[in-house]
């Protein structure tokens, strides 16, 4: 359970940082020369970093929701209709 807790720990805390990161990560992964060992720990890690820039994004399309209708501003889309 504690490598859970320091994979999230180490978690880049600006949002371009840890895309920056996943990019990098998904080069290695589409790689011919990947071991199997790498692919565990690259897998892994990208999904802590997926998680953790979703988390960002859903936190900053709360904030940005807030400040429009604080403002009285409506949106033309839903995410629904962006599919």
């Amino acid at each position: 359970m504690a490598k859970k807790q320091n994979a999230a720990a180490d978690v880049p805390k600006k949002f371009d940082d840890a895309l920056e990161e996943l990019r990098g990560l998904m080069e290695l992964l589409e790689s011919d020369d990947i071991t199997v060992d790498t692919l565990t720990q690259a897998i892994r890690r990208a999904a802590v970093l997926l998680k953790h820039c979703q988390s960002q994004l859903h936190a900053t399309e709360g904030e940005v929701k807030a400040l429009m209708d604080e403002l009285g501003v409506q949106s033309n889309s839903t995410p629904a209709d962006n599919d």
